[in-house]
């Protein structure tokens, strides 16, 4: 009795067989691919929304400090007209000079930068304001000591497969910026100008392209700035 309840726990500790051990690990591996599958997905669901943000953020941001630019463009205390409002504008590269007569004598000074008072305290502005696109980088160049050479405001710029154009139509890879007369038509005449019309794609800030393709994210933003210091 004795010999055959030893060979029965005998029996009974005999382990795995090398089989049993390969199906183990075989479904062990599937179960860890599953979960590493799972895990790369919802990495890069979180760095694409991430990215969006900040792309989104950054763009907005920038296209705000642009809107408040042109809007003010053409400012002319005398009521002289003598000077366009948004000059040297170009597509290609696209670039375009704000205009604007802060210390009130009828002219453009491109080498000063009148002191302005405002509630906050006195300002140097100067009174032409570039902004161009090289390189992928939207910059922002100020006349005058207060410029301090040109600021990058935007990166991974790129044309935008879609927007809109003068009279508001959608159409396909339109120009970063358009610049529009008063009735809403395409002008190249600079006195005649009343609206842009930025469509602009931007990518994730601060990194090169290679660097961000997991979560990688193009944000589009389309947007029609009127002037409002010149009248139809």
């Amino acid at each position: 009795m004795t010999m055959r309840r030893l060979g029965q726990a005998r029996v009974d500790q005999r382990g795995f067989t090398l089989a049993e051990l390969l199906v183990a690990v075989a479904i062990v591996g599937l179960v860890m691919t599953g979960l590493l599958t799972l895990l790369k997905k919802g990495n890069e669901s979180y760095l694409a929304g991430a990215n969006q943000v900040e792309a989104q953020s950054a763009v907005r941001a920038s296209v705000e400090r642009m809107t408040q630019d042109i809007r003010e463009a053409g400012y002319d205390p005398q009521g002289l007209a003598a000077f366009p409002a948004i000059t040297n504008q170009t597509l290609i590269p696209p670039s375009f000079t704000i205009q604007n007569d802060w210390d009130g004598n009828g002219a453009i000074n491109n080498a000063i930068s009148p002191t302005m008072a405002y509630s906050w305290g006195n300002v140097q502005r100067g009174e032409q304001i570039t902004y161009s696109i090289a390189g992928g980088n939207l910059s922002r160049l100020e006349s005058g000591p207060a410029g301090g050479g040109a600021q990058v405001v935007l990166q991974n710029v790129a044309q935008a497969g879609r927007g809109t154009d003068c009279a508001g139509a959608a159409i396909v890879n339109p120009p970063i910026f358009q610049y529009c007369d008063g009735n809403g038509n395409i002008t190249g005449v600079a006195a005649n100008i009343r609206t842009i019309v930025v469509n602009i794609q931007v990518g994730v800030q601060g990194q090169t392209p290679g660097a961000w393709q997991t979560g990688a994210i193009q944000v589009a933003m389309s947007d029609r700035i009127r002037l409002r210091n010149r009248i139809p």
